[in-house]
C-alpha cells in the first residue's frame, strides 16, 4: 500500500526498462467498490499500468507530497 495526502494505491507490479529508463506501476485503487467484473474495472482506471511520467510528461508521484510505503513481511513460520 502506498499513500500520500489524499491519494492511496496498491502497488501490485513495477516494470522497469533497464535500456530507456521508463517505468510503470501496475496499480489498483483500494477504493473501489463495484462488482468482480474485471473488464469494467479495467474501463473505468481502477486497475492498470501508470507510467511514472506520462507522454504529456506529468508524473505519477506528485514531487511535492509525502508518501508512506507499506511492505507487509511474512512471518517466519509460514
Amino acid at each position: 500500500m502506498i499513500g500520500g495526502g489524499v491519494l492511496a494505491y496498491t502497488l501490485l507490479g513495477v516494470d522497469y526498462n533497464e535500456l530507456t529508463g521508463d517505468c510503470a506501476f501496475l496499480i489498483l485503487d483500494p477504493h473501489y467498490t463495484g462488482t468482480d467484473d474485471l473488464k469494467s474495472i479495467q474501463a473505468g482506471g481502477w486497475c492498470g499500468w501508470k507510467k511514472a511520467v506520462s507522454a504529456k510528461g506529468k508524473e505519477f508521484f506528485l514531487r511535492d507530497k509525502f508518501y508512506n510505503l507499506l511492505l507487509p513481511q511474512r512471518p517466519n513460520m509460514v
